[in-house]
Formats: structure tokens, sequence, C-alpha cells
């Protein structure tokens, strides 16, 4: 009997639906090959992607702006903490040294251009969508500052400095606080949560924490206008929140660890109490929402403290946002995690996480079974800095990007590299993402600006994964 062989094949006769059944089970550099096979693999890989199927679960990667010796200005570059593996990322759209990072999920950037107006980026295919621009915020208005030139007022209607003694309480100053153009994303937005890729379409739903002081406002993509959420159980305050696919809800952290859940599937938000403050939460902290793969609600209390470095940064003299101290750093001294029982309505402080790796920063928040990323270290915190005051305002200071171990309560570095070089720029503070189907390799395919070294060269580090 004559023995099979690669030569007496036709593999590009495979039926479609078992090519697709195929490359379900693929990695993606596998799938993204498959398509470069022949012209009826391609038709299946357009097929499967159509099919919108979950990507290949992929450790997620540090994104950071590169200097890279003057020769590609504002240039990216991914770094993958459990492999070692790193890519430089070209920006066909704006140098990432110009872009602040005010969040990721699915795979996408979420950032601001130069008129503070957001926009979800696809930092390798360089793919953009706009979100309603700053001015469709309920409380903004496009106006002038002093000398009349063009300016954001934000009417944050909070107390003021007249006290009312018939009443008994401050008046609320209704005059506008003015936010540069250019410069009003610094102020404005705390924190970005997306509910889905925005592959999704208008199933993404969009959620930003923003000044006055948290308050919360959604979008659906395609939406021309934010929606302010009112009646919620804390007017302001929020700090965090994060979206349950599960359940379909949203949660809301503030500052003093109460949450609350917002349901936006209905016509109108409709939010409940879930927990109420917690013991020591006045002490100053960065706060996060996590979900646990079995579905576990986290909060994680990021403690942090001002330290002098040995090493002077440089700052140009220029540069004059507040009052620079080259030698200031905010170091992580402490995490604690608590596990929050929604319907028991309480939350119990627990000190590790042996089967977890937690991911913390700007990004929305994630936490992976380490087993499943070989290479990932188990009960620790991978954390990139995300003080916002301290990221804003002192743009040239150095970043605290590392290693948090729970068990030995210390810090250690990503990358091996001297005391006082890395590879990152300051800013924006770099920031994870994962990397995902949606948000890379359709666009991969599809856009011939990338060029054939740079696709060559992100196959090579996705095999890496």
């Amino acid at each position: 009997m004559e023995q099979a062989t690669e030569n007496n094949h036709d593999w590009s006769g495979l039926p479609e639906d078992l090519v697709v059944t195929i490359m379900h089970s693929m990695h993606v550099a596998g799938a993204i090959r498959s398509a470069a096979v022949c012209a009826s693999w391609h038709a299946a890989y357009t097929a499967f992607r159509r099919l919108r199927v979950p990507s290949p679960r992929q450790p997620p990667c540090l994104l950071y702006a590169i200097d890279d010796d003057g020769l590609s200005p504002g240039a990216a570059a991914l770094h993958c903490p459990a492999t070692g593996a790193t890519l430089r990322v070209p920006f066909p759209r704006a140098p990432l040294s110009n872009r602040p990072l005010l969040g990721s999920a699915h795979g996408w950037l979420v950032t601001a251009d130069e008129v503070s107006n957001l926009h979800l980026l696809n930092p390798i295919t360089g793919d953009q969508i706009a979100l309603p621009p700053i001015t469709a915020m309920h409380h903004v208005k496009m106006g002038t500052d002093e000398n009349g030139d063009p300016a954001y007022n934000v009417y944050e209607n909070q107390p003021g400095d007249t006290y009312n003694h018939l009443l008994g309480q401050f008046e609320v100053d209704t005059g506008p606080t003015i936010l540069d153009i250019d410069r009003a994303h610094l102020w404005m937005y705390h924190r970005v949560v997306l509910s889905a890729s925005p592959a999704a379409g208008g199933a993404c739903v969009v959620l930003i924490l923003h000044m006055p002081f948290g308050e919360v406002s959604f979008a659906r993509l395609g939406d021309d206008r934010w929606t302010w959420v009112t009646g919620l159980p804390w007017e302001d305050d929020y700090r965090d929140a994060i979206y349950s696919a599960a359940n379909g809800l949203f949660y809301l952290l503030q500052n003093d660890g109460s949450m609350c859940s917002l349901d936006l599937n209905g016509p109108s938000p409709v939010a409940c109490k879930v927990l109420s403050s917690l013991p020591n939460s006045g002490v100053p902290t960065t706060k996060y929402l996590v979900q646990t793969p079995a579905g576990d609600i986290l909060q994680v209390w990021r403690y942090k403290d001002e330290v002098e470095s040995p090493v002077q940064v440089d700052i140009p003299p220029e540069y004059n946002e507040v009052e620079q101290e080259p030698c200031l750093e905010y170091d992580t001294t402490d995490l604690h995690i608590y596990k929050v029982d929604l319907h028991g309505h309480r939350a119990e402080l627990i000190k590790s996480l042996p089967d977890y790796a937690l991911f913390l920063g700007f990004n929305g928040s994630m936490c992976l079974l380490a087993k499943d990323f070989p290479g990932l270290k188990r009960n620790c915190a991978y954390i990139t800095d995300d003080f916002f005051e301290y990221v804003n305002w002192r743009k040239y200071n150095r970043r605290e990007v590392g290693i948090w171990s729970m068990a030995e309560q210390s810090m250690s570095k990503l990358v091996d590299v001297s005391p006082v070089i890395y590879p990152w720029l300051t800013w924006p503070s770099p920031i994870w993402k994962n990397v995902s189907y949606d948000s890379v390799f359709r666009g991969a395919l599809s856009r011939v600006t990338l060029g054939k070294e740079f696709v060559e060269d992100f196959l090579r580090f996705v095999v890496c994964l």
C-alpha cells in the first residue's frame, strides 16, 4: 500500500469548516501563518475571524516608549515578562512618547490626542477609534482662558470658599475650572474601563472615572456623547472599576473600600450598593478591583512611600510643571488584598494568592493562573507606575516597574538592567496590555504599511509567548 506523504495530499482542498475547527486549537502565530498557506486557507482564516472566537490565552506584555538612540523617535516596544522576548513596535499614527496611556484592555490602548479627546488605539496596526469628545461630557464646554485663548471650561459645581452661615454649609462654586486644551487629559481622566473588545462594536461600553473627584460617565462605541451616571449610592470619589462578563455588570470601588454594582444593560443605569467602607481605608493607597479566573472579586490596596534616589534624573530646565525634585521616587511598600463576598456584603483580608499572578497599573487589572503561563511567577504582582500626580507632573522622574512578591514582601526588577538605566522612557508610564486577534492579527494581515520585516519579527515574538 502506498505510503501517504506531503507530496500526494492537496491540503488546500480541506473543507473550510474543518480548517476553521483546527484554527480554534492553534496558538496565535500558527493561526496567522496558516492564512498564508494558500487562498482557501486564507478564506478559512477570514471566516475564523468573523466568528470572533476568543484569542488563545497569551501572557500580558509591557508596552513602553523607547528612544532608540534617536533613530526612531517615539518608537515603542513590547516586552513579555514570561519569556523575556521584546519586540519593537512602529507607531503609524503618532509617536508613543507624545501620547498619554490612560488604560488598556482586550489588546487595545486608551489614549488622548492633542486636544485631549479619547481614542482607542491598536498599537500594532495603528487602527484607531474615536470616542465622544471631551466637550460631549455633561460639565465641559469650549471657552477661553484668562488671555482669551481657546480652553475648556469645566463646571465642577463643588463647594467653594464662601461659607453660608444661614445654611450652615459652603456655597457651591458655579464658576468654571479652566483647562488648557492640549493638557486637559492630565486632570480629566482618572480611569478608563472597557466592557469588551472594540471589535464588538456597540456592545463595547467605555466607562470613565473623571474629574471632579472620580465621577462616572460612559459611552458605547458609536455614541456622540458621554452619559453622566447619576443616582449612584455615592456621588463621586470612585477610584477603580471592572466589568464582569459573568453577570454583565460593572463594579465601582470607592476610596474608602465601599463598592456598588452598575447595570448598563437597560434603558437607564441601575446601581446597587454591595459593600460598605472597610477599616483603615483612610490611609493613602492606590486601590484596584480585579476578578480572578474563578470569578472572585478582589480589592488590592497598594501602599507607597516617598524615597530619595541616590541618582538624580536629568530634567530639562524648561520643564516647570511643579517644583521639580530630581531624586524623588515613589516606591511600593506593601499590598493588601481583600476577597469580596458580594452576597454576604463583606470583605476578608487574605495574605496571599498562591496560584495567581496580578498585573496592576493604568491597565485594566488582570489576575491570571500562573500555571497557565510558564514563566510567570506565582503569588506575585507585576506592577507599573500609576501614581496619577507623580506620573503627570514629574514626567522625567524614574518609574516603578517591577515584580512584587507577596511572600517576601519585596520588589524585584522586571528586566536585568543596571540600577539606573532602563529600556523605557519615563513618559508615558509603561502599561500592561494583552495580545489578541482583535487588536493585532486582523490588522496585521490587512495593512501592508507594516512591512514584511515587522510582520516577520512579530511572528517570532508571538511564537515566544
